[in-house]
């Protein structure tokens, strides 16, 4: 699964970075002459900047992991930790109050976490801003990408490195990639498009979250330092915004489990 899921992303990527960078330059069905005849006949002041092509892309890639390594995740995720060591303290109960269920109360959240979901729809969401010449979309488009490699790359690090067993008895349950990578590209959108887009995305990523323990996939604990991982992956690869911050602070309860959101609004 780990083998088939590292080579999904790859040709994931080189596809993706094959028509991107094909439709920045111009080179279309038409050919390179007619591309460049048209941008000629464009005022200069009209010519959108491009941040580079395939090879700056990688070097921001790498870029991305160097920077996950710093003080500001361990202040983002140290927390996080502590917060999944409490949860953990329910996992029991909620996993046995799930147990018995015939059919996932929460459909639809598998589905849409899944890596080979997310990470099409970020590649696609990229190459159809390019398409269309919005800068801002393709932009927001070439984050989703990054900020999926991260979130994948750190989560299945974390998954080998913990090997803890799921509630269903199947392998590699810390932390949940679900989770990692749907509320990676909700910090994402919020980034780019701000609350209008922020609200559904991490109402959606709280639903697949949620939808991981109720489906017996995952821990409570799994889901909570997922969450906080694919966030802090998606901080990592919009470090050039201004901050709004959205934490996360997982907590036990009585009888269960519960994970707390703040976010601090523009003053």
């Amino acid at each position: 699964m780990a083998r088939s899921t590292a080579w999904l992303i790859h040709v994931a990527v080189a596809a993706g970075l094959v028509t991107v960078s094909a439709s920045a330059q111009g080179v279309g069905p038409g050919g390179a002459a007619p591309a460049a005849a048209a941008a000629a006949a464009k005022p200069a002041a009209s010519v959108a900047p491009e941040r580079g092509g395939t090879s700056q892309f990688f070097a921001d890639v790498i870029h991305d992991y160097r920077n996950f390594v710093s003080m500001d995740t361990v202040k983002n995720l140290g927390p996080a930790a502590v917060g999944s060591m409490a949860v953990h303290a329910a996992d029991d109960s909620l996993h046995d109050h799930f147990e018995d269920s015939d059919s996932n109360p929460l459909p639809g959240g598998n589905t849409y976490g899944l890596i080979v979901v997310q990470v099409p729809a970020a590649f696609a969401w990229w190459m159809v801003g390019h398409a269309v010449g919005s800068v801002n979309n393709a932009e927001a488009g070439r984050d989703l990408v990054r900020a999926q490699i991260s979130a994948v790359s750190w989560t299945y690090a974390v998954k080998f490195a913990v090997s803890r067993e799921r509630p269903n008895g199947d392998p590699r349950a810390f932390p949940s990639g679900h989770a990692s990578t749907s509320f990676a590209t909700a910090v994402i959108l919020q980034r780019h498009y701000g609350w209008k887009a922020g609200v559904p995305a991490f109402a959606a990523a709280a639903y697949t979250a949620a939808s991981r323990v109720t489906g017996n996939k995952h821990w409570a604990s799994d889901v909570a330092f997922g969450a906080a991982l694919g966030m802090q992956s998606a901080r990592v690869v919009t470090v050039r915004f201004r901050e709004t911050p959205v934490s996360i602070a997982p907590a036990a309860v009585a009888g269960g489990g519960v994970i707390q959101f703040s976010v601090r609004a523009d003053p």
